[in-house]
């Protein structure tokens, strides 16, 4: 008896707590909806996470939009090798598959006619960009030279100037004329070339996908890796805009805010069912733990 007499302390303790946190737990969801007596509605209803939604709903589109997908997370998600690698695939994939659709037709079946002279402009830039920079490689600069100078000893081979032009004087003509053919170039070959692209792309989105690859080709130039630059590009520099035009945090937000109480609890409790539980059995833990103190003082 008087065993019993010093466990009901502690065992009463250890309910009271369980029962106190398992009624707290519950209080976060119950009453799930308002409670009306004659006219008033009564405290604590609904519950605290029902009655707090809108500003849980906003606090998550908070989180979502500012914090969980940044700039930089857009374009490491966009531009991994795992999605550039399935867009490679399924560019090609594409050209197979329509090979003898007319260029035009082919980007219109993907956008509008905004969205591809806009592309049509970025394309045709990156097409320069690729061929100046085979020009640039090509050195123009020195073979332009040694091609004058020889014309120029052609010209004047056997005359008074030929025999006054001895071959270190007229070899000094060299420099002077590369550096200022490789100068110009340096500065106008964009300017030069994108007239030239220009008219090449009109005439080229009239053929068919095969076609214009095959020339392309022949110019050593792949037309998916010139579209994967245009991707990279666009990722790279519109990855502010597009994370805007997205609206993740008010569509998250939009999202938790139409989600009856019935389902926000069970997402809770998805996420932290194991955890609220461990709050409960503490209350119990405590509870026990006080009954026992009570005991040696």
């Amino acid at each position: 008896m008087e065993i019993i007499k010093l466990l009901s302390g502690p065992v009463i303790g250890a309910i009271i707590g369980y029962f106190t946190n398992y009624i707290a737990v519950k209080m976060l969801f119950r009453p799930l909806h308002p409670i009306y007596l004659f006219g008033k509605q009564l405290p604590f209803t609904p519950g605290i996470i029902p009655k707090g939604q809108e500003r849980l709903a906003r606090a998550i589109g908070s989180v979502v939009g500012d914090t969980l997908l940044t700039e930089g997370d857009l374009q490491n998600i966009l531009l991994s090798e795992e999605v550039k690698a399935h867009l490679r695939e399924n560019m090609n994939d594409m050209m197979r598959e329509k090979a003898d659709m007319p260029l035009r037709e082919v980007c219109l079946c993907v956008t509008d006619e905004t969205g591809y002279d806009s592309g049509r402009a970025v394309m045709q830039e990156k097409i320069t960009d690729v061929i100046a920079e085979r020009v640039l490689d090509m050195q123009l600069g020195d073979t332009i030279s040694q091609k004058v100078l020889e014309a120029v000893r052609q010209k004047v081979s056997g005359s008074l100037i030929g025999m006054m032009l001895s071959g270190d004087m007229l070899e000094s003509f060299a420099e002077p004329i590369r550096n200022g053919v490789d100068h110009y170039l340096a500065g106008n070959i964009d300017a030069l070339l994108a007239p030239q692209v220009a008219m090449l792309w009109s005439e080229a989105e009239q053929k068919n996908i095969n076609d214009v690859s095959q020339v392309l080709q022949d110019a050593n130039i792949d037309l998916t890796d010139v579209v994967m630059k245009v991707y990279e590009t666009l990722i790279t520099q519109k990855a502010v805009t597009m994370l805007q035009m997205l609206h993740l945090g008010k569509v998250a937000e939009q999202k938790v805010m139409s989600m009856k109480p019935e389902e926000l609890e069970g997402l809770v409790m998805s996420v932290m069912k194991r955890e609220l539980g461990a709050v409960v059995n503490l209350g119990a833990l405590v509870g026990l733990l006080i009954g026992l103190l009570n005991l040696l003082f």
